[in-house]
């Protein structure tokens, strides 16, 4: 179990810590940059960043079910996993929109050279990543003063 919740950990690490990185310092630094540069910087980063979290999502859906599974189910599970497990879903489809909808209109616009449109897509990758950033860092306090009785 151990080395189930230590890859879970990590795979939240990467998940609200890449959030963190692109919200609050990736995308504020690359402001002075002129447009025709950023959004296809922006874009690079987000496509890898995007990779990294299907990776994290699999890692922690796996991970968490299985803790879940070997702990007695989610009816034996306190209160504290059952918020987690209901942001966590709220926070995968969230992504799920991000990547289907304003990337994709990101990476469609950069195509056709449409900057405008590229960069409202861009706006609203920016606000949704802010909004999945809160949500797991909710997560990230939920899960660390859960087993305290907190939750």
């Amino acid at each position: 179990m151990p080395i189930l919740l230590a890859l879970h950990a990590l795979a939240a690490v990467i998940w609200v810590g890449g959030l963190f990185f692109l919200v609050g310092i990736l995308r504020p630094a690359a402001s002075s940059v002129p447009l025709a540069e950023r959004l296809p910087l922006l874009s690079n980063a987000m496509g890898r960043f995007f990779l990294w979290v299907w990776i994290a999502i699999i890692t922690l859906l796996v991970t968490g079910n299985t803790m879940i599974f070997v702990s007695g189910g989610m009816a034996a599970a306190p209160l504290y996993v059952h918020i987690m497990q209901g942001l966590g879903w709220v926070m995968f489809l969230l992504f799920g929109h991000m990547f289907f909808s304003p990337w994709r209109r990101v990476r469609v616009g950069l195509a056709a050279g449409a900057l405008a449109d590229a960069s409202r897509a861009m706006n609203k990758l920016r606000f949704f990543a802010t909004v999945n950033l809160v949500i797991g860092l909710v997560v990230i306090v939920v899960a660390v003063s859960g087993p305290y009785g907190l939750f």
